[in-house]
Formats: C-alpha cells, structure tokens, sequence
C-alpha cells in the first residue's frame, strides 16, 4: 500500500466521524495534530486548544498517559471528569505491527458512540497506521541522518546524504535549502509538527535549535519557515527565530547551516514575542557572521576610534548607523532621524571631530559602518 497523502489523512478522519457520528482528530504519537473532522456540535476546551495550538498541551499529555494510552491496544474511554473543560472520549490507537504511532480522538460527552462502533472502524485504522508508519520511520532516520547532513565531517555529510537519496527522502542532483529554529529566550526548540509541513520537509534537533531540510528549486522556503516557527509559538511564547540558508549541494550541509546560523543571529536580534524570520541572501555585509564568532570579527575589526562612538552621546551614534545605513544621504538621513540637514551636518562634524573618522572618505565609511554592524552582535 503506498503512504497515504495529507488529503487522503483527511478523508480517512472525516469517514472516521461519519461512520461514528463522533467528531474525531487524529494525533501523532507526539500528540501533535494531524487532522480534524468537522465539528457541528458543542467543542471541550481540551479539544478546542489542540486544534488551535495544533497538539496537546503538556498538562492534557500527561493525563492521557496515564491512562495507559501508550501501551494500549483496544479502544480506551476517557471519562469526562478526568479534568476540567474535558468532554468523555474515545481514544483509539493507532498501531503498525504492535506499535503505536499516533491516536485517534472520538468526543463522546452523552455516551452515544458504543465500543461496537469504534471497533468497526479497524480498517480505516488499518490505513491511518501505515501512512503513519512510514512517516514515523522516515523520521526516526532523519533524526540522526539530518544531523550528520549539517555536520563539519565531510565523510559523515557524504554518507548521510547517499542514504537520504537512496531512501528518496532528498532527490539526488538537486541542491538542499536548511532552515535553523531558535527560542528568542535561549531555551531548547520543541519538536516540529511536520504534518503542517510540505510533505519532503526532513526535520531533526540540533543542540538546542530545530533543524529543517528540503530541497530547494522553489519559492516557498520563506513560507515553510515562518508555518514550522508559527507552530511553536503556543509552546515557545517568548518568540520563535527562524534563519534561512542559500541552496547548496546536499553534501555540503554544513556551509547551509553555518549560514542559517548568521541568518538566525540577526533574527534573533530583530526582535521578540513574535517570528522574526531572516534569509541568508538578505543579510548583506552580516554575512560575515557565518565565519566567526561576533566577538572574534571584532576583535579583527578593533578600532578603539569607534569604542569612543559606541560608548558615548546616543544621538551621535544613532546618527552615524542611519547617515551610513542610508549610504551618506544627508536628504534621507536628516528625514529618517526627523532633524534639520543644518542639525545633521553638525552632528556628523562632531562625530569626526570625537572619532577621528572622514566620512567623507570610502575607507573610514567602510570601517565605521561594519564595526557599527557587528557591535549588535556582542
């Protein structure tokens, strides 16, 4: 039987809900939400959540553990009681050769929906655990074939995409775009729900980052990046980064993930509480951040001419970054930062005057405004 589509999921779920008359969802063994039914009647507040935030919270994961729905192999009844804004369910798992690879959830608040109906949907079961299956399997693959793909070992990176391509989880002969998922407050990335993802999306962690790998040839790889890092936002409320690399060939993982490294840096300083997303063709002169360490560039860069601006009169250096950000346009320079060009002119003399620097000259202007670039990235 060949792995079923999302679109085909979908149908499956929704004859699920027919055949029962129970509004139905189907998770991953993550409790990461697959797909949904329609629901016509009266919605729990557990079951509203998982649709909106795409999984279960970790408070209703727990509760449903422990009743043992890991290990179970019947349809298990979940009373409606257990805890607050939970309607009686069905769960039912969803297994493949004895293991569980996701559940499907039956609201069942009046008892309507007896066991005898549940079981007579074993064959749509049947069809969900292979698709599930095999999408479960690829990623246990991926998980330590994605890293390796990345890595700075040249004959680990050639191993793992021979076996990628061979399993045609990447197409051979074609470049790889990666995406980097970062936490604005530092912490650890949660896993990936790729079931929103484009099917071909690979995802894995990396250290404290989530990693996402796919082959380029289209347009879409600023959309996927922005869905998998709205995705975690109900989890990850302080903000989520994601940084975008150039394509490069599959074995050559590593320079795409130096990249999304730079690319995530300037997302992260972008802002928080929201998805900053940054791409590595947009990042100018900060691309130099995929080569060292901000601190080791500025060291190399040292000019204690411009420890004197970063240091002193705020108005002076948020004057120089916009006089050299817009390419010494007085005009737009003194319209930017809403002073008289008279106020501008004078405020870059008293910068030449503090710094030693002539703005007037390619030279200084190049030095100032990539030590200027850097400083951020302390």
């Amino acid at each position: 039987m060949s792995d079923a589509s999302p679109i085909q999921i979908q149908e499956l779920v929704d004859i699920v809900a027919a055949r029962t008359g129970a509004p139905t969802t189907l998770e991953d063994r993550e409790l990461h939400l697959v797909a949904s039914s329609g629901h016509e009647g009266a919605v729990d507040e557990v079951r509203r959540r998982s649709i909106m935030r795409r999984r279960s919270s970790p408070d209703v994961q727990r509760l449903f553990a422990s009743f043992g729905i890991a290990a179970a192999e019947e349809p298990l009844r979940i009373p409606g009681n257990a805890m607050p804004g939970l309607f009686a369910r069905w769960c039912v798992p969803v297994r493949w050769r004895g293991v569980a690879y996701g559940y499907l959830w039956l609201l069942d608040p009046d008892d309507k929906v007896p066991v005898s109906d549940v079981r007579a949907v074993a064959d749509i079961v049947d069809q969900l655990a292979v698709s599930m299956a095999r999408r479960a399997r690829a990623s246990d693959r991926t998980s330590w074939a994605v890293p390796e793909l990345l890595s700075a070992d040249a004959g680990a990176r050639a191993r793992a995409a021979e076996e990628l391509q061979r399993d045609g989880l990447i197409p051979a002969h074609r470049d790889i775009t990666v995406v980097g998922l970062a936490r604005h407050d530092g912490g650890p990335v949660g896993p990936v729900n790729t079931w929103l993802l484009p099917r071909g999306v690979l995802s894995a962690p990396i250290g404290q980052r989530g990693a996402l790998v796919f082959s380029s040839g289209t347009d879409t790889a600023p959309e996927i990046a922005d869905r998998a890092a709205r995705s975690l936002l109900a989890e990850h409320t302080s903000g989520v980064a994601a940084g975008i690399s150039g394509p490069v060939p599959a074995t050559d993982g590593h320079t795409a993930w130096r990249q999304v490294d730079a690319a995530l840096r300037v997302a992260l300083h972008d802002g928080a509480g929201a998805v900053t997303v940054r791409s590595w063709s947009d990042l100018g002169v900060l691309r130099l951040l995929s080569f060292a360490e901000p601190d080791t560039l500025l060291t190399a860069l040292s000019d204690p001419r411009a420890h004197t601006l970063l240091t002193g009169d705020p108005d002076l250096l948020r004057t120089a970054r916009t006089y050299l950000d817009l390419a010494g346009n007085a005009q737009r320079t003194a319209a930017a930062l809403s002073i008289h060009r008279q106020t501008l002119y004078h405020r870059l003399r008293r910068i030449t005057a503090l710094t030693g620097y002539d703005l007037d000259t390619g030279p200084d202007r190049l030095t100032l405004h990539l030590v200027l670039s850097l400083a951020d990235f302390r």
